[in-house]
């Protein structure tokens, strides 16, 4: 476990602070965030299971346990640094959990799991998903997306028919979020309208759509939602025991954490755009209105303040480092790389089998050409993340008829200074660092806008700081055309675009 204590010198006590718990696919974070956007406290910890990954298969799962255990974990080491501190347990406003976008969990009455969680990227339910498209066409297009098999009512629809004895006994299907928010205050009922976009929630006209009730036990199965930072309820003693978290404090509901990290970016106009670069990419750019896709690839969230957000995540990420450079030093290997750059070799960062964007086919797979090893392959794998990056946002762009113009950036890749460069020389626009690029932070400004400042525009205002700028060297862009060039007629002679 990563443990970072942070002293915060002279405070004044009648301030507040706020926790956000960020569950993601490997891992889980907790920040601790001062109403003026200082990190107070953080941890974060590896999941401690043994998922169940089949590529030949699309399986991907994972225990909600081990999402509690690694909880705990994080909640109780913050918990130790605020008390050493001496931060009084009152002065901790509220708690909010982000976690991963269509992940589905299957509860019984008393919030047990009654099976592993279907994770995102689990790619069993394409033809459930298909059936949705058909049914719930009238919903798809006035919401302008179409289901996918990484959305979470495909998945229901998966257990409904293939495992009709663990839906029978179902009395929760929950979100990532929902779980670990449930697990705090004993409610499982209830989700957040930006978790609740991929089970078909209608986020227009904020109901269930009438049409879900095709399939009989789906909708009384389904959680109540409301607006994320809307309170939820306290935490219980039974979880404050296991947390260290005090008893009673405010619970307000979550989001997904491609949305968590656009909270923590610092965009806000028309016109910006945040990625967040983490196990896989997170695209959303900020509109007055709600975009809808010919295609269908893209989806758009909203925010309480009526801003809507169209945005897309894709396969790639940086999960290719761990598969593939397990036991390197990524900030060694970002330097060496640095000095290889561009690369000759092109490569398209997939690991596993199956895209969702910015182009969606089942059947995609990773490359590397010319084939290459050391740095010279992290060189290219790092270019050709931001070649997906770009391909993404032209996509996006021609969908809002909006121009890309800054990008804000989070996620544990944009850590990486010589990593963020190479995307806003590929893109050729300026990217902005906040100061924390993380998806908790973005959670810990939900949890104070739901407790103290009363608005997400409020609290973002007074916690986001940039930390870092990031000009496109001009020099390097029109090399870098040439090689994205290259990486798209790649994809086209692979039948991808």
């Amino acid at each position: 476990m990563k443990f970072e204590r942070k002293c915060w010198v002279g405070m004044n006590r009648g301030l507040q602070v706020f926790i956000g718990l960020d569950a993601g696919t490997s891992g889980v974070r907790c920040i601790c965030v001062s109403e003026g956007g200082s990190i107070v406290a953080e941890c974060s910890a590896d999941l401690k299971v043994s998922q169940e990954n089949r590529k030949e298969d699309a399986v991907h799962e994972q225990s909600p346990d081990a999402w509690w255990v690694s909880a705990c974990e994080v909640l109780q080491s913050v918990s130790v640094t605020l008390a050493a501190s001496g931060i009084s347990p009152d002065s901790i406003g509220a708690i909010a959990v982000d976690g991963t976008s269509g992940t589905l969990v299957c509860l019984d009455d008393t919030g047990r799991p009654l099976r592993p969680a279907i994770m995102y990227n689990d790619g069993r339910s394409s033809l459930q998903a298909d059936e949705l498209n058909s049914v719930g066409v009238e919903t798809c297009d006035s919401l302008g997306y179409r289901f996918a098999a990484s959305f979470a009512l495909p998945k229901a629809l998966w257990i409904y028919s293939e495992e009709p004895g663990i839906f029978k006994r179902t009395r929760f299907f929950a979100h990532q979020a929902d779980y670990l928010t449930g697990r705090l205050t004993g409610c499982f009922d209830t989700t957040d309208y930006n978790n609740a976009l991929k089970t078909g929630y209608d986020v227009l006209e904020e109901k269930w759509p009438d049409w879900i009730a095709r399939w009989a036990g789906i909708p009384e199965r389904l959680p109540n939602v409301v607006a994320p930072g809307e309170e939820i309820g306290r935490v219980t003693g039974e979880a404050s025991r296991e947390t260290g978290l005090p008893s009673g404090l405010k619970v307000v509901a979550g989001t997904t954490d491609g949305m968590a990290g656009f909270l923590a970016s610092g965009a806000g106009r028309r016109g910006d755009c945040n990625t967040t670069l983490g196990t896989t990419l997170v695209f959303k750019a900020v509109s007055t209105e709600l975009v809808k896709d010919e295609n269908g690839a893209m989806y758009s969230h909203k925010l309480p303040n009526g801003a809507w957000l169209p945005g897309a995540a894709s396969n790639t990420g940086a999960a290719w480092i761990s598969a593939l450079f397990k036991n390197s030093d990524p900030a060694q290997l970002d330097r060496a790389a640095a000095t290889k750059l561009p690369s000759d070799s092109i490569a398209y960062p997939l690991v596993g089998r199956g895209e969702r964007f910015p182009f969606l086919d089942a059947a995609a797979a990773g490359f590397l050409c010319p084939d290459v090893a050391g740095v010279d392959a992290y060189a290219a794998y790092l270019q050709g993340t931001a070649f997906v990056e770009r391909l993404a946002y032209e996509e996006l762009s021609s969908c809002t008829g909006q121009e890309i113009s800054n990008v804000y950036c989070t996620g544990g890749g944009t850590r990486s200074t010589e990593w963020t460069q190479i995307r806003s020389n590929v893109c050729n626009v300026p990217y902005f660092r906040p100061a924390v690029p993380e998806a908790a932070f973005g959670t810990a400004v939900l949890a104070a806008a739901g407790s103290s400042f009363g608005s997400i525009d409020s609290a973002a205002q007074e916690m986001v700081q940039l930390d870092e700028t990031f000009a496109p060297d001009l020099q390097l862009v029109e090399r870098y055309n040439e090689k994205y060039a290259r990486f798209v007629h790649m994809l086209n002679e692979r039948g991808y675009i």
